[in-house]
């Protein structure tokens, strides 16, 4: 059974699976444990038959808390600011804006459908009022229970609220001095004073209690978080307790994931740089394989996410569990057909696939998609023209290439008129293998076998032996299967590039 159909099995009644993501940098890989560890619980929740809301909570109230590397020193003015007041680095609109919107485009792409709440909207409608007020007035009893879980000791002047100066507009040196409903009296590191309403956004309560808080104001019943959160006495028992003695509810059934890592250099954060935007990952790998990424990983095992060879390795994976459903190929992997139900975007059966990999090599032989259809129908495969959806593939594969693709797997096809420097024996093996051309059938597999016959009864190894095809079409030692290779090139282009190699 599938992770997510087992963490559903035993749920009943109404679901409320939420998630959260801070808007506070780009909104990458790494993140999308969380929204898509959200969907796919969702997802299962729904196919059970219950009744379920999945919404994602936009911390936009949260401050910026500090210049980041990918921010120009003049934000330091800003350190202090709610996200969603602060300009954004580039154009005219807010910060946390200018790093939702490309993530909210990804989540389109890769069919995620999920209700977008901003939490300064929240606030703003006195959503969380009859929240603040309750924790207003347990503010002994919260503390405890933050002393005790967390082992903790809170600073005297600490309050379960942080009001907005009207003045300098930050949210993180204001000190709560009295509150009598609707009110908070505050003052200011800057000098000022104030009230702030605690029915508008005002200000907003710290992260361990507007966890809890937002599990009452919104009836969460389920909701998946990293194990940072999950670790003993961190936000998770805290919040948990605080829900149970303070609001009277029971806590969400929680999920713990694990982090992403990308490959050779640590867990991806948005503050230090270490990532790839999530918006960056639709332009370079197909939609499935962001959702296969994560519905194939159990959630307590971490990820290591490389963009180069090992997402080729993962496409490759994908596509198995696409032939295995649509019983083109079998698979050993039982959860193999509920995995890729989850990971796909398009529900309808496709047929004639082009795997990625057969792309890679085909962009690389022909620079122009009327080159490359004329190709694609040479190998069997039934189209009439470049679909929008094969255009787009060709896209993602061109950008892979460009960017992460390793040199192992790049080449480009050398000037029909280029020289190669051979000496007689390798001359010798292709004028041989040119002699056998006219009686070969343009094949994968027969073009293989024949080269590897050939090479067989000469004088080379079968490895320097390959390595001179390659030299002559490439200029490299090693490339693409060389069978597969050549059948998908024109066969009267190869012959006369043989010709003049040897002639």
């Amino acid at each position: 059974m599938h992770w997510a159909d087992a963490f559903t099995k035993d749920l009943t009644g109404q679901q409320v699976i939420s998630t959260g993501i801070s808007p506070s940098g780009p909104i990458h890989v790494g993140n999308m444990r969380e929204i898509l560890t959200g969907d796919l619980i969702y997802k299962a929740s729904v196919d059970k038959g219950l009744n379920s809301r999945f919404i994602y909570l936009c911390d936009d109230m949260d401050p910026l808390r500090k210049v980041y590397p990918f921010l120009p020193q003049t934000y330091s003015q800003h350190v202090g600011k709610p996200l969603y007041v602060i300009p954004a680095p580039a154009g005219d609109g807010k910060y946390s804006e200018y790093f939702l919107a490309p993530f909210l485009k990804t989540l389109e792409v890769i069919n995620v459908k999920v209700e977008v709440l901003r939490t300064s909207d929240l606030y703003r409608k006195g959503l969380f009022t009859e929240a603040i007020d309750i924790v207003m007035k347990n503010q002994d009893r919260i503390r405890k229970i933050l002393e005790d879980v967390s082992g903790r000791e809170i600073e005297t002047d600490w309050a379960p609220y942080n009001p907005i100066c009207s003045r300098c507009g930050k949210i993180n040196s204001t000190a709560v001095v009295s509150y009598s409903f609707p009110y908070i009296e505050y003052s200011c590191k800057c000098g000022n004073t104030g009230k702030a309403d605690i029915r508008k956004d005002d200000g907003k309560l710290p992260w361990r209690i507007e966890w809890p808080a937002k599990w009452f104001a919104l009836g969460v019943t389920v909701e998946p978080f990293g194990k940072d959160h999950g670790a003993a006495g961190g936000s998770y028992d805290t919040g948990k307790k605080i829900l149970e003695e303070i609001f009277g509810k029971n806590a969400p059934k929680p999920l713990i994931y694990e982090r992403i890592f990308l490959k050779g250099k640590g867990a991806m954060h948005s503050s230090t740089g270490i990532n790839i935007p999530a918006s960056d990952m639709v332009e370079f790998a197909p939609p499935e394989i962001l959702r296969f990424l994560i519905a194939r990983s159990q959630p307590g095992r971490h990820i290591d996410f490389d963009p180069g060879l090992g997402l080729l390795n993962l496409i490759d994976e994908y596509e198995k569990y696409e032939d295995a459903y649509f019983n083109r190929e079998e698979i050993s992997n039982d959860d193999s057909r509920r995995i890729y139900e989850l990971s796909r975007i398009d529900t309808g059966k496709k047929e004639d696939l082009i795997s990625f990999r057969h792309l890679i090599t085909l962009v690389q032989i022909y620079p122009k998609e009327n080159q490359m259809l004329v190709a694609i129908q040479r190998n069997g495969y039934n189209h009439a023209s470049i679909t929008p959806e094969l255009s787009n593939k060709i896209k993602v594969v061109k950008a892979w290439l460009g960017k992460y693709a390793p040199d192992q797997v790049k080449f480009s096809i050398l000037p029909l008129d280029s020289t190669v420097s051979l000496d007689d024996r390798e001359k010798g093996l292709i004028r041989e293998f040119r002699k056998r051309i006219e009686g070969m059938e343009w094949q994968p597999d027969q073009i293989h076998n024949g080269v590897h016959e050939l090479i067989k009864s000469s004088e080379f190894d079968t490895k320097e032996g390959f390595s001179v095809f390659y030299k002559v079409l490439i200029g490299k030692d090693k490339g693409p299967r060389l069978g597969y290779f050549l059948s998908n090139m024109d066969r009267k282009w190869v012959e006369t590039r043989f010709e003049k190699v040897v002639s």
